[in-house]
């Protein structure tokens, strides 16, 4: 079966474009029955371009099975892929194809619109939560606007936006434009991770690579930059994390963040973690965790924080594609260690895909297997994989794993 997204960027995005999707907007809002169900999994039916998404209810992580079957809220026409933001069980989403930002939530099966508003600023890459109510996302727009890293903060309670554009350190000569990564809020100040691309696809699939990355802090709710961090061990911090996240906070306040360079076409430089200490704004001089050393020289797509100082890395084969197989990795981020493989199924997944929810101290691996696709559970302690609930019945990927209370 072909991937799903196994495409350029550019060509993806010129398809988000292409794409009419319905028209629906709900100006009075009252407050929603959101559905009963702790979990949930955005599913995907059919290959790339034919396909189609639900928001399915997740009984139970352990046990049973999960189908579409009498349980799943379509999501084409309104949302578009996995590119959702999920919180207390309302679904967020910015469409810049047709220029809705909307906020969503399941009911009786089906997929409601609790308030969509116009939305063309930016093409979203990146988010964090500010406070309980408030989102802020970033992203650069198109045309002249990828010149610009932008960024937007929504009240969620009733939708309302407010943008701007930051003031970033200027373009290499030769790069043009941002590839927006990671993004963490800690005491009053949001630390964005990013690198510098070109816009130049007449060069693809050789194309530059500006060997540094970079970290800004901002001062929210100003959202002047204060300063930026930078290192030319490896580049492309992360993102976007609209699809997978790729860093954390520890139980200390230190941020953990993890490179993704092949995501922006850099084939040479290994996936590492940084540390961001609690109190500082610099990145930690006593930490590099070449993680790509320790697997022949795989990526890291995404990273799940597990407790106790350890982290789950969903793991990418080495080599040029994005959509490779993958595997799970454990390791420790306190010491820089790599601990494991999980003796897990491959991952047949996309790239893109949110798939750990912690509970209780234990780990819910959702697995897109060659034969049978199930959630595992890991239980860090015990160091125990168990296979849990199964996803039956022409399901064709796994697209997020959530814990929707």
């Amino acid at each position: 079966m072909s991937r799903l997204l196994n495409y350029p960027v550019k060509t993806i995005l010129i398809a988000l474009l292409a794409l009419t999707l319905n028209s629906c907007s709900k100006d009075d809002v009252t407050e929603p029955v959101v559905e009963a169900g702790q979990y949930s999994a955005i599913l995907c039916v059919g290959s790339w371009p034919n396909t189609a998404y639900y928001i399915a209810d997740v009984p139970s992580l352990t046990s049973g099975t999960i189908s579409l079957q009498g349980n799943g809220a379509e999501m084409t026409g309104k949302v578009y892929a996995q590119d959702v933001i999920q919180k207390d069980g309302f679904y967020y989403h910015a469409n810049f194809g047709s220029g809705r930002l909307g906020k969503y939530h399941v009911e009786n099966g089906a997929l409601l619109v609790d308030k969509e508003v116009p939305f063309t600023y930016l093409n979203w890459s990146s988010y964090v939560w500010a406070d309980a109510q408030t989102l802020v996302i970033f992203g650069t727009g198109e045309n002249a606007g990828k010149t610009e890293g932008r960024y937007a903060i929504i009240k969620v309670t009733d939708m309302t936006v407010t943008t701007g554009k930051l003031d970033l350190p200027a373009f290499p000569t030769g790069f043009d434009q941002y590839a927006m990564g990671f993004a963490e809020y800690r005491a009053g100040k949001i630390f964005l991770g990013y690198s510098v691309a070109s816009s130049d696809f007449t060069l693809y699939p050789n194309m530059p690579v500006y060997q540094q990355l970079n970290v800004s802090v901002i001062n929210y709710p100003a959202m002047t930059v204060e300063s930026t961090m930078t290192d030319a061990r490896t580049t492309n911090p992360g993102g976007p994390t609209v699809y997978a996240p790729a860093s954390f906070q520890d139980e200390t306040g230190d941020i953990y963040f993890m490179t993704d360079p092949v995501f922006n076409y850099d084939y040479k430089s290994p996936s590492a973690i940084y540390r961001i200490k609690s109190g500082t704004t610099t990145l930690d001089p006593s930490y590099y965790f070449n993680f790509s050393s320790k697997v022949n020289m795989e990526m890291g797509a995404a990273m799940w924080y597990v407790g106790n100082g350890k982290a789950i890395v969903r793991t990418r084969v080495a080599g040029q594609s994005i959509d490779a197989d993958h595997s799970f990795s454990l390791i420790d981020v306190k010491t820089g260690t790599f601990i494991k493989k999980l003796a897990l199924p491959a991952d047949k997944g996309e790239r893109m895909v949110q798939a750990i929810v912690m509970e209780n101290g234990k780990a819910y691996i959702a697995v897109n297997a060659a034969d049978k696709d199930y959630i595992w559970e890991y239980d860090v302690a015990a160091d125990k994989l168990t296979p849990g609930a199964e996803f039956v019945g022409g399901i064709d990927y796994i697209l997020r794993l959530e814990k929707t209370k």
